[in-house]
């Protein structure tokens, strides 16, 4: 039989249920049999479920999965058994599926184990509204009664999660300009301008503008609204970061921020070695890094230095072995919300003593997680199930995360003034650094003078 996805076999072995897509049909053992064969008519099938004896059930499950997948026995010394005795007092109180996942998320913090989750079981959620964004910053100009258009994100168009609706082509849309009519509707302070962009995410909407607070001489464009800013703001923040360690070290200095461990960050750090990696010195900025896989790979990137330079007749420049490698100082910022694979980067790059760590210490939480049972409404708990230690036989890292070489913290009003001390510290030891050691020049050699021959006895 054809597209089959599972099957499983009776208790008397006589016959087969089997799923088909989304079919499930009940068959015999013979062979030779046609897809769709005994096929079942589940239209008007239905569940009659009570929600507090699975509610229980659902209680039990999750206490055993805890207690079954927890990467050490002991469960950090807390007692298992008594938890479940006493947690188990609060399930004839139960209103709503939420109510155990609140009590799934107090008994897993007995624990005190990073990567402890609950993850929400079966019941309903309302339904969300997307809203338009312009992926641009509006303020309100009092004195027109209009919304001024007061920046416009840089975007990478190319990029459909990085899209900025007002900086395609065709669309001559600029900061400073005021909003007139969205989809031919009057725009003016007195309503909310994305209550007009409900519903329109990637949708063609028409956007009127101009120069002054006035219609006349307006102009309008068909835009498709985003259904989210983040990444914009993100992109945004990097390039101010990078700009400003462009200024303050005079373009000595390569920028790159990783946002976490996963795929997103191993692309930023390959992009930033392959672009940055002739610098003198490099900033790799991984504060805010959410984590993902551990990063060996992105250590093992970061650890190369130049083997050779190879020279090419009529180019001014040599080959390198390998193709991006870096030989100067660099160093590294992390925040309190660098975490998981966040807490590893810093860690690994301090073990294999790569340059400076600058910031304040992470979020401490490497007890990692991978796969383990769900639950049987589709709700999850996750239970941390591997663990992390040294040569010495010590757990590092968990629940004390890595400190910095240099402590500076980034304190809030200084960010909003559009400082950025950690940053700034980080040119400042990078500079000194390569004053004290200058990069190293690899001279060319003069060429070989291969005229002389060396006669040798062949025997």
């Amino acid at each position: 039989m054809s597209g089959i996805r599972s099957g499983q076999v009776s208790a008397n072995e006589k016959k087969f249920l089997y799923q088909s897509r989304d079919d499930y049909g009940v068959a015999s053992l013979s062979p030779d049999q046609s897809s769709g064969t005994g096929k079942l008519d589940l239209s008007d099938m239905s569940m009659r479920i009570e929600p507090p004896k699975e509610w229980e059930q659902i209680f039990v499950d999750g206490w055993r999965i805890y207690r079954d997948f927890f990467y050490v026995d002991n469960l950090h010394n807390v007692d298992w058994d008594e938890f479940r005795e006493r947690y188990s007092q609060l399930l004839p109180h139960l209103n709503h599926r939420f109510d155990l996942d609140y009590i799934f998320g107090e008994m897993v913090a007995e624990t005190n184990t990073g990567h402890a989750y609950v993850n929400y079981g079966d019941f309903e959620r309302v339904d969300r509204v997307e809203t338009g964004l312009l992926g641009a910053k509006l303020a309100a100009d009092v004195q027109s009664k209009r919304y001024l258009i007061k920046k416009i994100y840089d975007g990478e168009n190319w990029n459909s999660a990085r899209r900025s609706p007002l900086t395609e082509q065709g669309i001559d849309i600029n900061s400073g300009d005021y909003i007139i009519k969205i989809d031919g509707q009057d725009v003016t302070t007195n309503i909310n301008p994305y209550k007009l962009l409900e519903n329109k995410v990637d949708k063609a909407v028409r956007l009127t503008v101009n120069s002054k607070p006035t219609a006349k001489g307006a102009r309008t464009y068909t835009i498709r609204p985003i259904a989210s800013e983040i990444e914009l703001m993100y992109l945004d923040w990097v390039n101010t970061r990078r700009a400003l360690v462009d200024k303050l070290s005079d373009g000595r200095i390569g920028y790159m921020h990783v946002p976490n461990t996963a795929v997103e960050g191993n692309r930023e750090l390959h992009r930033g070695m392959y672009a940055y990696h002739h610098k003198d010195a490099l900033i790799i900025d991984e504060r805010f890094n959410g984590g993902g896989f551990i990063p060996d790979r992105m250590i093992e990137l970061l650890s190369r230095t130049t083997h050779a330079l190879w020279h090419r007749a009529g180019l001014p420049d040599p080959m390198r072995t390998p193709g991006v490698a870096h030989d100067g100082p660099k160093a590294m910022l992390i925040n309190q919300y660098s975490s998981s694979g966040g807490d590893a980067f810093p860690y690994f790059f301090r073990q294999k003593n790569l340059g400076t760590i600058i910031g304040t210490r992470t979020w401490g939480g490497l007890v990692g997680m991978t796969g383990n049972a769900s639950l049987m409404d589709g709700g999850y708990i996750g239970a941390p199930r591997f663990g992390i230690y040294n040569d010495e036989g010590e757990w590092i890292i968990e629940g004390i995360g890595v400190y910095p070489d240099i402590e500076v913290v980034d304190k809030p009003h200084l960010l909003y003034k559009g400082f950025d001390p950690s940053l700034e510290k980080a040119v400042e030891v990078l500079l000194k650094q390569l004053e004290e050691n200058p990069p190293k020049e690899w001279p060319l050699p003069a060429d070989p003078d291969r005229s002389e021959w060396i006669e040798v006895e062949i025997k």
